[in-house]
C-alpha cells in the first residue's frame, strides 16, 4: 500500500487544484515565472527579472512544478540513516537490512509535502482499503442476523386498501434463500436472498422471490422451516451420481438363457411395455417393434443395436405394473430387470458413434429405465444424448428447416412411420431433458429460461393410417390411436404453460413494482383459466376428465395432473407473497384474498388427485413426489403463519409423508422430507 501512495504522490495531476480565491492575472503570469519557489514573490523580486518576454540565463521551469514542489521520491530506513549510507528503499525490507539480518524500520509518509490532489487520492484509497476490511465482519454479522433492517432490506408487497407505513412492521424475510432474481434465468448459492421486482410505493410485507414454483429444497430454506431443518441430514439428488448403480450381473446367464429359450415370456414382456410404459411415449411402432424382438432372440442376442433395444424394452416390461394404488411387483421382477438392462448397457456404447434412429430409441428408453429406478442424474444423461443423435435425423433437420412447419412425411407407410417415430422420439427427450434440467439444477446447463418458455416449433407428425394395414391386430391399434391422443394433448398442455410462463415472466419483468405484477396479474388470471378448462373440454372421449378419480386410467391421471400444475403456476405468486406478508404479522389485502384461497386449495387438491398413484411405479413418480411434497410444505407454512388453510388439510399431508415413506429407500431425499413433515405434525398436534 505504501508503494501505491510514494506512485501516486510522485504523478502530478494533468490540471492544478482551483484555489478558493481567486489569483490575480498578473500574479498566475509570475507565479508561472518563479516555479520554483512555494510563494509569491516580492516586488523586488519582479523587477529584477525583467517583462514577461525577456531572455533569461535560467531555463524555465516546467508548468507543473510551479504548483507542486519536487521532493525526493524516496527517503532511507532508519538503519541506512543510522550509517549514513544510500538506502534503495525496498517493500518491505531494503537490500542492505536483508543482507545483515536486520529490522528494516521504514518512515513514515510525510504528508505535509504532498499537494491537495494527492492527499484527497490517499484519502479515498484509505476510505476504500478500511471498507474492504470491514467487509468480511459486515457480511457474517448479516448472515447471522434473523432480520435485516428496514433500510437494509427493502419489502415488496402488494398494495391494500389502506396503505401500510413501511415504519408500522417490521420487513419480512423472504421466502426463499434461492432467489430466481431472473426468475429462471440464472441460479444463485442458497445463501443469498434477493427480490426480482423493484419496489413501489405501497410495497411493504411482501416478497415475491419466485414468479413460479419453487424446488422442495427452495421451500425448505423458508424462514418457517430454517429451524426445523436443523439435525436433519438431507442428501441432494446429485449426491445419487455419487453412490454409483447397483449390479446384479449374477443372475445374468441363467435370465438370458430364460429368453432365448420362453416364447410366452418374452410375450408378456412386450405385452406390459406396450400396454404400461410405451402409451406415455410412443416412440416405436408396435408391430414391427414385436417382429424385431422375437427375431433378434429367436437368432440370438448378438451385439447390436436391435439386441440392445430388445434387452431395454424387456427390462422396462418386468418392471412395468398396470396403473394403480399398489405398486406390488413379481419377487424376483426388479432383480431381473435390472440384470437385463445392464446386459442392454454392454451394447450401448458401440451405438453412441451411430447417428440412427434405433440409437436414439436405445438411449431414451435406457433414461426412462433410470427414471424408474429413481436415477435422476443417469436418467438425464441419457436423455441429453438421445436429443443429441436426434439433431441428425432426417425428420428433424428438415422440420428445423421449415421452421414452424412440420416435414410432410413421405407418402409411402414404412417411411412415413419412421418420420413419425424420429418426430416422437426428438419430442419424447427434448421435453424429459428440459424436465429434468430443470429439477436437478445442473451448473453447466442453465439454459436462460431453463427450458419452461421454450419448447420445438413443431408438432410432432401422427402416424399415417393405412386402411389396409393388417399386421396391426384391433387391441394394437386401439392403443397406439390413445397413446398419440395422450401425447398430443400433452405436448399442447405444456405449449399452452410455456406459453402462459412467458407472459407472466415478461409482465414481472416490465411491472416497475410487486404491486402492479400481481394486479395486472390478476386481471390476466380469467383468461388463463378459460384456456385450461378449454383444453379440458376439448379432450378426446378416450381421455376426458369429466370422470372421477377414482376411474383414471394412468394417462388421464398423469393429465389431470399437469392441468392441475397450470393453475398452480397461477396462483404461486400470491400465495408465496401472502405466506410471507402473514409471517411479518401484516394482514393481506382483501384483493387477494379469493385468488390466495384458491392457490391453497390448488395445493390440496394436488395431493389428492396423485394419491391413486402413490405406490405406482412410472416415468413421472420422481416428479410426482416432488410435486406433492411442494404442496404439503405449502400447506404446512400457510398453517403456521395463520393462513386460512382448506379443510382436513393436516390428513391430506400425512398422506404424504406416507408415501414418502414408501420411497424412501430408493428416492434419497424422501426420508429428509418425511421426517420433517411428521415433525411438524406432531408439533401443531400438542
Amino acid at each position: 500500500m505504501q508503494s501505491t501512495f510514494s506512485h501516486v504522490a510522485s504523478q502530478p495531476p494533468q490540471s492544478p487544484p482551483q484555489a478558493e480565491d481567486a489569483v490575480p492575472i498578473q500574479e498566475q503570469a509570475t507565479w508561472m515565472t518563479f516555479g520554483a519557489s512555494s510563494t509569491l514573490p516580492s516586488a523586488d523580486d519582479v523587477s529584477t527579472t525583467g517583462s514577461r518576454g525577456s531572455k533569461t540565463g535560467k531555463r524555465p521551469a516546467a508548468r507543473g512544478t510551479a504548483f507542486y514542489p519536487r521532493k525526493r521520491a524516496n527517503t532511507a530506513c532508519q538503519v541506512c540513516r543510522a550509517r549514513k549510507t544510500k538506502c534503495d528503499s525496498a517493500i518491505p525490507s531494503c537490500s542492505y537490512c536483508v543482507s545483515v539480518g536486520a529490522t528494516c524500520i521504514q518512515s513514515p509518509v510525510d504528508l505535509s509535502s504532498f499537494d491537495p490532489a494527492s492527499i484527497k487520492i490517499l484519502g479515498r484509497l484509505d476510505d476504500l482499503e478500511r471498507i474492504l476490511k470491514d467487509l468480511p465482519a459486515a457480511v457474517k454479522e448479516n448472515e447471522s442476523s434473523p432480520r435485516a433492517s428496514a433500510s437494509e432490506q427493502q419489502s415488496l408487497s402488494a398494495t391494500s386498501a389502506t396503505p401500510i407505513s413501511a415504519t408500522t412492521y417490521p420487513d419480512p424475510e423472504p421466502l426463499c434463500a434461492w432467489s430466481h432474481a431472473n426468475h429462471g434465468r440464472a441460479f444463485r448459492p442458497a445463501q443469498q436472498t434477493s427480490t426480482s421486482t423493484a419496489t413501489g410505493p405501497g410495497d411493504v410485507g411482501l416478497r415475491i422471490c419466485n414468479v413460479l414454483p419453487q424446488r422442495v429444497d427452495h421451500i425448505l430454506s423458508w424462514p418457517m422451516f430454517r429451524t426445523e431443518m436443523e439435525g436433519l441430514d438431507g442428501e441432494g439428488v446429485n449426491a445419487v451420481a455419487n453412490r454409483g448403480f447397483k449390479s446384479w450381473s449374477g443372475g445374468t446367464p441363467s435370465l438370458l438363457s430364460l429368453l432365448e429359450s420362453d416364447a410366452g415370456q418374452i410375450n408378456r414382456l412386450l405385452d406390459n411395455f406396450f400396454a404400461y410404459v410405451h402409451g406415455s411415449n410412443p416412440i416405436l411402432d408396435e408391430p414391427s417393434t414385436r417382429r424385431l424382438v422375437k427375431e433378434t432372440i429367436g437368432d440370438g442376442l448378438d451385439w447390436s443395436s436391435s439386441s440392445c433395444l430388445t434387452l431395454i424394452i424387456c427390462a422396462l416390461g418386468c418392471i412395468a405394473t398396470p396403473f394403480g394404488p399398489s405398486g406390488v411387483m413379481r419377487p424376483t421382477a426388479h432383480t431381473d430387470s435390472q440384470v437385463l438392462f445392464e446386459a442392454s448397457q454392454k451394447r450401448i456404447g458401440s451405438l453412441l458413434v451411430k447417428n440412427d434412429l434405433t440409437t436414439a430409441q436405445c438411449l431414451f428408453l435406457s433414461g426412462v429405465y433410470m427414471m424408474y429406478m429413481f436415477e435422476p442424474v443417469y436418467s438425464w444423461r441419457f436423455f441429453l444424448q438421445a436429443l443429441a443423435i436426434c439433431q441428425t435425423l432426417p425428420s428433424i433437420v428438415e422440420a428445423r428447416r421449415l421452421g414452424s412447419t412440420p416435414a410432410t412425411p413421405p407418402a409411402s407407410h414404412e417411411l412415413g412411420n419412421r418420420y413419425t417415430q424420429e418426430q416422437a422420439v426428438y419430442w419424447s427427450s427434448w421435453k424429459s431433458e428440459r424436465e429434468l434440467r430443470v429439477e436437478l439444477s445442473l451448473p453447466d446447463f442453465e439454459s436462460r429460461d431453463l427450458g419452461i418458455t421454450l419448447y420445438p416449433p413443431f408438432f410432432p407428425t401422427p402416424p399415417i393410417s393405412n386402411e389396409d394395414a393388417f399386421d396391426k391386430s384391433e387391441a394394437e391399434a386401439s392403443r397406439a390411436r390413445e397413446a398419440w391422443l395422450f401425447y398430443l394433448a400433452d405436448i399442447s398442455l405444456r405449449r399452452l404453460t410455456s406459453r402462459m410462463c412467458s407472459a407472466m415472466l415478461d409482465l414481472e419483468r416490465a411491472a416497475p413494482s410487486n404491486t402492479e405484477f400481481l394486479m395486472a396479474l390478476l386481471k390476466m388470471i380469467p383468461d388463463y383459466e378459460f384456456q385450461a378448462r378449454q383444453w379440458r373440454d376439448n379432450l378426446p372421449e378416450e381421455l376426458s376428465l369429466a370422470g372421477s378419480i377414482e376411474t383414471d386410467n394412468i394417462n388421464q391421471f398423469v393429465l389431470r395432473g399437469k392441468m392441475l400444475n397450470f393453475f398452480e403456476i397461477i396462483y404461486w405468486p400470491f400465495v408465496v407473497g401472502s405466506l410471507s406478508r402473514l409471517f411479518a404479522s401484516i394482514p393481506v389485502p382483501p384483493d387477494f384474498h379469493d385468488i390466495v384461497t384458491r392457490g391453497l386449495d390448488t395445493q390440496l387438491m394436488q395431493i389428492r388427485i396423485n394419491e391413486t398413484g402413490f405406490m405406482y411405479r412410472h416415468h413421472g413418480c420422481f416428479f410426482m413426489i416432488r410435486s406433492c411434497t411442494r404442496s404439503a410444505l405449502v400447506l404446512l407454512a400457510a398453517s403456521k403463519v395463520g393462513a386460512v388453510v382448506p379443510m382436513d388439510w393436516d390428513l391430506q399431508v400425512l398422506k404424504v409423508a406416507r408415501m414418502q415413506s414408501y420411497w424412501e429407500e430408493e428416492d434419497v431425499e424422501a426420508r429428509t422430507w418425511r421426517c420433517l413433515i411428521e415433525r411438524e405434525l406432531s408439533a401443531m398436534s400438542r
